[in-house]
């Protein structure tokens, strides 16, 4: 049973902006409104979404972000493509208080439809470019690939340019939250790096899925904070995955380097074949969760509360 104290959501970062010199023109909105438009104005563009989900009866004494990866949402630890639950609601039922962010143009964020305030065009992932980067070709793996349409439906444009302002708004929502734990996604497992770093103070515990973009290196005076890398199966069959995952042990060396506490997690390793990239949605992501959830059982920062 979930009993909840509290639930809601914020906007968090960005900045203004003012638009001048641009035409007005004719716009039908529907059926009976059809209006004069003029762009010329002032906006708040670039700002982040958290939705929070406080427990009555936490099991931590510090609550669980979750940061997406590139191109989705927040929506990708809700319901599993197939139907099951996700690690919002398992997490939920575990006792976790969970912060859920959309990021920059990401989600419930929104994206800049401003001419010229983005230097590029949004990329959007085919059904093909998908099941190549998520391993979803090797013999074996646990994605419901039956499901696939699930996958593809949440898939939403990203901007190649925005890394610097996504990195910013998690900053800038982890001041807002205060002290708490960090998982992230793969882009999103880089920033949660670069966050746990900046807001180094504020930091329990960092947690990065297959994680691309982490850093290379990190200041010196990290406060003992523990952090993990999680890797999936057929790791090694694949160039690219070998290198993100070789470059994030080589972050999580830098890290224990800087005066924190990092380990790697091979999930073959423990006996658990199969996982894809998607492991929050392979067919065995409750399996998955446990692991990081023993993880974090085990963080001197994460003070049990029951």
């Amino acid at each position: 049973m979930i009993t909840l104290q509290k639930t809601g959501s914020f906007f968090v970062g960005g900045r203004r902006v003012n638009v001048t010199g641009q035409a007005p023109h004719r716009v039908t909105l529907s059926s009976t409104s059809t209006r004069d438009y003029d762009p010329n104005g002032t906006y708040w563009i670039e700002a982040a979404y958290v939705q929070y989900f406080l427990q009555a009866t936490p099991r931590y004494s510090v609550p669980l972000v979750l940061m997406h990866g590139g191109g989705l949402t927040g929506a990708m630890w809700e319901d599993t493509p197939d139907g099951r639950p996700g690690w919002l609601q398992r997490l939920l039922e575990a006792g976790v208080s969970v912060y859920v962010v959309d990021n920059v143009e990401r989600g419930r964020a929104g994206f800049c439809a401003l001419d010229g305030i983005w230097p590029d065009r949004p990329l959007s992932r085919s059904d093909e470019e998908s099941a190549g980067i998520y391993r979803f070709g090797y013999t074996g793996h646990r994605f419901p690939l039956d499901a696939m349409q699930g996958l593809s439906a949440q898939t939403v444009p990203r901007w190649a340019s925005t890394s610097a302002l996504q990195r910013q708004a998690l900053i800038d929502a982890v001041r807002r939250i205060g002290p708490c734990a960090l998982l992230g996604f793969s882009q999103g497992g880089g920033l949660v790096f670069d966050a746990a770093d900046a807001a180094r103070d504020l930091l329990r515990a960092c947690i990065a899925l297959e994680p691309h973009g982490v850093p290379a290196s990190f200041d010196a005076g990290l406060p003992g904070t523990p952090a993990l890398v999680v890797f999936g199966d057929f790791i090694e069959e694949d160039r690219a995955w070998r290198a993100h995952a070789a470059r994030a042990s080589a972050s999580i060396d830098a890290w224990n380097v800087a005066g924190g506490k990092g380990e790697r997690i091979d999930l073959p390793a423990l006996g658990m074949r199969g996982n894809t990239h998607m492991m929050m949605m392979d067919e065995n992501s409750d399996d998955v969760l446990r692991v990081v959830l023993d993880w974090l059982d085990g963080c001197d920062g994460m003070r049990s509360l029951r």
